[in-house]
C-alpha cells in the first residue's frame, strides 16, 4: 500500500468517525424540574337561579344556591404543583395535581354546572443536565357534567343517591391509553440533542362507562369518564412521567458512507497509476 493510499485511507474513515462521535456526545437529561398550572375555562351552565362562579385564578368552579334545606354549594377544582427536580427521565410517575368534585346536594331549581375545559399546562426545565426552560406545552380535556336528581333513579354503577357525571368529549383527540388506574395521555413527543422525550399524563379514576351512564350524560356509548359520590368530596390525583429514545443518527452514516465513497475512488485511481 502507497504513502498516499494510506492517507486517502485514513482520511476518509477517521473524519467520518470523529464527527460521529462528536454527534453521539450530546447528554440526555437525565432530571427534569417542572411546573404545572391548570385552569378551567369555557364552561356552560344550565338554566336556573344562580350562576357558576370562578375563582381561584379560574382553578375553581362553584355553583348551587345555599337555602335552608340545601346550605352547601357544589364546586370543581384543580391544583398545580411545581418542583425544581425528581421527575426522572424513564422513571416513575411524579404527582400532576388533584382534581376535586365536591359533590352536594343542591336545590333543583338551582343553575349546575354543564360543561367545562380543564387545560393543564407543563413547563420542563433540565435539571441534569442543567438547561433553560422548555417552552409550556397544553393539553386541553373537554368535559361534560350532569347534575343527576337525587331521586334514587341512579345508573346501575352509583353507590349513592345518585352519583353525578364526567365524560370526556376529545377522548380520542387526546389518543387516551388504558391503565391499571385510569387512562394515560401521551404529549406530542419532541427532540433535545439527539434524544426524543414524550410526556405521559395520566389520569386515575377514569374508566369506560355503562351504556345507561353515559346516555343520561348525554354521550356516546362507550364513553370515558367518572362517577362522583353524592355529599361527599371526591378526589382524582394525576400524574405524568417522561420518557426518552435515543434518535438515529442519518447525518453521521451519510458522512460514513461519503468517506467510504472517497476509499472506492482512491482505490481506482490507484489502480489506474499501476
Amino acid at each position: 500500500m502507497n504513502t498516499a493510499f494510506k492517507r486517502t485511507l485514513l482520511s476518509t474513515l477517521v473524519l467520518p468517525f470523529a464527527l460521529g462521535v462528536q454527534s453521539a456526545s450530546a447528554a440526555m437529561i437525565n432530571d427534569w424540574g417542572y411546573t404545572v398550572n391548570s385552569t378551567f375555562s369555557d364552561w356552560t351552565e344550565s338554566a336556573g337561579s344562580g350562576a357558576v362562579t370562578a375563582s381561584d385564578g379560574d382553578r375553581v368552579l362553584t355553583w348551587g344556591v345555599p337555602t335552608s334545606q340545601h346550605p352547601n354549594q357544589s364546586s370543581v377544582s384543580i391544583t398545580d404543583v411545581s418542583a425544581t427536580s425528581g421527575l426522572i427521565t424513564n422513571g416513575g410517575s411524579v404527582d400532576g395535581g388533584i382534581f376535586t368534585h365536591t359533590n352536594n346536594v343542591i336545590s333543583a331549581n338551582a343553575a349546575a354546572l354543564l360543561s367545562f375545559d380543564l387545560n393543564s399546562m407543563l413547563t420542563l426545565t433540565p435539571f441534569d443536565p442543567a438547561g433553560a426552560s422548555l417552552a409550556p406545552e397544553t393539553r386541553t380535556f373537554n368535559a361534560r357534567f350532569k347534575e343527576t336528581p337525587n331521586n334514587n333513579n341512579c345508573v346501575e354503577a352509583s353507590v349513592t343517591n345518585c352519583d353525578d357525571i364526567f365524560t370526556l368529549g376529545n377522548i380520542e383527540e387526546l389518543g387516551a391509553i388504558p391503565t391499571a388506574m385510569g387512562f394515560e395521555f401521551a404529549s406530542p413527543s419532541f427532540i433535545l440533542d439527539g434524544y426524543r422525550y414524550t410526556v405521559f399524563l395520566e389520569l386515575t379514576g377514569l374508566a369506560a362507562l355503562g351504556d345507561d351512564a353515559c346516555t343520561t350524560a348525554g354521550a356516546a356509548l362507550g364513553c370515558v369518564g367518572l362517577l362522583t359520590e353524592e355529599n361527599a368530596v371526591n378526589n382524582f390525583d394525576t400524574r405524568f412521567r417522561i420518557t426518552a429514545a435515543k434518535v438515529p443518527e442519518p447525518g453521521t452514516l451519510a458522512l460514513l458512507g461519503l468517506g467510504l465513497a472517497g476509499l472506492g475512488l482512491s482505490r481506482r485511481k490507484s489502480a489506474a497509476k499501476a
